[in-house]
């Protein structure tokens, strides 16, 4: 009798001991943690994992088995800041996982409406580096090298009508007057186009 109440306390003991060797086990690998590093290009960027702000830039830590949250988004104060959105996968305790990012600014073509509740750089090139404002630069010139000359020209031909009293002279005068009216008309259009863009941009 005593040896059966022996054997069975042994059987009982042998049970727990079992079921608590299997708990310990189960436990530990699922506590088990990976070593991970996460790099996102831009040196001044937020790193959230889980929501908690984990480091800046290129950060190494633990983290265990299972999915975590991560948040990425550039740490200075300025419009259209890009953000990364991602869930981090740790499936192997005995591996070492790396993970990069890079951050880049979102783009509209010039024009588009902003999104609500989304922030974005609006791509929109300068007047004055456009091919149109070199274009009005340069006709400028032009036309006001071109308005000088004829009035230029005009002026001497008329000195000579006063010496001569030759109508042709003075038909000359007359033809390179309007020409160079013509001229200084399309200059100060030009000018007044300049500074409507210069205004307005």
């Amino acid at each position: 009798m005593h040896i059966k109440h022996f054997l069975n306390n042994r059987s009982v003991c042998a049970l727990f001991l079992l079921v608590h060797i299997l708990l310990n086990s189960t436990t530990k690998a699922q506590d088990c943690s990976a070593k991970v590093e996460i790099r996102s290009n831009k040196l001044n960027s937020l790193i959230y994992v889980d929501s908690t702000l984990a480091g800046k830039g290129n950060i190494q830590l633990e983290l265990e088995k299972g999915n975590h949250t991560l948040l990425i988004k550039e740490g200075t104060l300025k419009w259209g800041n890009p953000k990364i959105e991602d869930t981090l996968k740790i499936s192997d305790c005995d591996k070492k996982y790396l993970f990069t990012y890079e951050l880049k600014n979102r783009e509209l073509p010039a024009g588009s409406n902003l999104p609500f509740g989304e922030y974005y750089n609006k791509r929109e090139e300068s007047f004055f580096n456009s091919a149109t404002f070199k274009i009005l630069i340069g006709s400028a010139a032009v036309l006001g090298g071109i308005a000088a000359y004829y009035k230029i020209r005009a002026d001497k031909k008329y000195d000579d009508y006063l010496l001569t009293k030759n109508q042709k002279q003075l038909d000359e005068v007359n033809r390179y007057d309007l020409y160079s009216g013509i001229s200084f008309g399309l200059l100060q259009i030009n000018f007044g186009y300049l500074i409507y863009k210069f205004l307005t941009d």
